[in-house]
């Protein structure tokens, strides 16, 4: 197990400024290196996630669809309200959730410290942009005076800093896979007037470029209209060479448009990542199967559709998370099928015609 290193107070008096810079990183670039990649104790690999965008563009929704015996911590009710009235099914919430870093860092210890693998296999964080602002509500309680009378304003920035940093540290070593969403901060400057990308929001401009850097998939949410899914256009945005946002994706599948499908992206990547079905479900697969294999044949994908769901008589949501899992499967697959080295334009995206379909998401 790798400790974040933590340097006596003998030894800092010891040390320069520059030293001790080059010292932590040192040891940062130690802890982050693949031979510190996640992975569960039977050897299959686990994945730390962050999901960034704007409200309503189904980041809550796609966790869930692609986590569900995840154990989830956030607000009890939103979380029970999105995955029944859009999934059909009821995840595992956290009863107290924590309200600030602190807290939910003394959480994941607890955790730690159990059989998380064999009881949920991720744990998902909604709505991470509000734990962080509610606990520089608290720090900026909690600063200390300086010496002009006033609380340290800096204080509470420093607390961000190291609990973002304990919290990354702990995800690498819970066993099983992290994800978290946040609200989007828009590109700007920082306090010394430099450009600062947008990502994830979280009070601080640097946090903005190092939180993502920690995470093997960073990704904004947005919608694409050319997505060819008829209940939601959802897509994640990812291009590293964009200067204007914080993206990237170490699995080797995210594109500028990717489907905004967590669970199709891991399944698609070379790793050997475990996604479990809620139990009794487990048929979904094979209607996502199915579509799939329609779209790959380049069937519009109204009739994939209905064709894959004929013969089966079950609840028109999991129908549809199977249906949507299958659009997703099938675009992924095209885009694959491509070679490294045809630079010529990506092709259409398959059409949508009318049909019978199950109910839309709510729209609340």
């Amino acid at each position: 197990m790798v400790l974040v290193p933590v340097l006596s107070s003998a030894s800092t008096e010891k040390l320069a400024n520059t030293e001790r810079l080059c010292y932590f990183v040192c040891r940062l670039f130690e802890i982050l290196t693949p031979e510190n990649t996640m992975t569960h104790e039977d050897g299959l690999p686990t994945v730390m996630i962050t999901v960034y965008g704007q409200p309503k563009k189904r980041k809550t929704s796609d966790m869930l669809a692609a986590f569900p015996n995840a154990l989830f911590i956030g607000v009890p009710s939103a979380l029970c309200l999105v995955a029944q009235n859009e999934l059909g099914f009821t995840p595992s919430v956290y009863a107290d959730p924590p309200q600030t870093l602190p807290d939910l860092i003394a959480l994941l210890r607890e955790l730690s410290e159990t059989d998380l693998e064999s009881q949920c296999g991720a744990v998902v964080i909604d709505d991470a942009s509000h734990l962080c602002k509610m606990s520089m509500l608290k720090w900026m309680e909690e600063a200390p005076m300086g010496r002009s009378g006033r609380k340290d304003k800096f204080y509470q920035y420093q607390q961000l800093d190291r609990h973002l940093l304990e919290l990354a540290g702990l995800a690498r070593h819970l066993g099983v896979h992290m994800a978290m969403n946040f609200h989007e901060r828009m590109p700007g400057s920082n306090a010394d007037g430099h450009f600062c990308p947008g990502g994830p929001d979280v009070p601080s401009r640097n946090q903005v470029k190092t939180l993502p850097s920690w995470c093997d998939i960073n990704v904004r949410a947005m919608i694409d209209p050319s997505y060819p899914d008829p209940w939601f256009p959802g897509a994640y945005y990812c291009d590293p060479t964009d200067p204007e946002w914080i993206t990237g994706d170490r699995t080797g599948v995210c594109a500028k448009k990717t489907p905004g499908n967590l669970r199709e992206i891991l399944r698609a990547s070379k790793s050997n990542y475990h996604l479990g079905r809620v139990s009794g479900l487990e048929w979904q697969d094979e209607v996502a199967d199915r579509v799939a294999d329609a779209i790959m044949q380049d069937v519009p994908v109204i009739e994939a559709i209905d064709s894959a769901i004929s013969g089966y008589d079950y609840d028109t949501l999991h129908l549809r998370w199977a249906c949507q899992d299958g659009i997703a499967r099938g675009v992924l697959a095209k885009q694959q099928s491509r070679s490294l080295f045809n630079f010529e334009p990506e092709p259409d995206a398959p059409t949508t015609s009318s049909a019978s379909l199950p109910p839309p998401p709510p729209s609340s």
